[in-house]
């Protein structure tokens, strides 16, 4: 009857330590299932924190390109027009926006200046800041 009795014991111990480690199995489950989401979530944000500082770095390279494209633009169609002194004449682009700089003989060849860089594609604006020589 003893080792009945411990043998009962024994069962219902190992059956009680059975239910209690599957209930601590499935609180565990719980918690990587909550972690595993936690962890996609910001996964999920930190790629879309690199996509956007990517499209931001993009532009941003894409504006300094466009700026450097306009600036030689206005370089070359100063160099190619005759009656412009294109050496004596700074051009800076920021934004679209040209500002011409220097010295020249007349007040003509800065209007001719102004005129040519406004003429070009991409230009929002000039700014002539010009001087002419006394």
């Amino acid at each position: 009857m003893k080792t009945l009795q411990t043998l009962l014991i024994a069962t219902i111990s190992a059956l009680a330590l059975s239910a209690c480690s599957q209930q601590e199995q499935e609180e565990t489950r719980e918690e990587a299932q909550t972690a595993l989401e936690q962890a996609t979530e910001a996964t999920q944000r930190a790629a879309e924190d690199a996509a956007d500082f990517a499209r931001e770095s993009a532009d941003r390279t894409s504006d300094f390109l466009s700026d450097s494209a306009i600036t030689a633009r206005v370089k070359t169609a100063l160099f190619e027009a005759d009656q412009v002194s294109a050496s004596q004449i700074n051009v800076e682009t920021i934004d679209g926006h040209v500002v011409l700089s220097g010295v020249v003989a007349t007040a003509s060849e800065a209007d001719l200046a102004e005129q040519l860089a406004e003429g070009i594609e991409g230009v929002q604006s000039v700014e002539n800041d010009i001087e002419v020589q006394q």
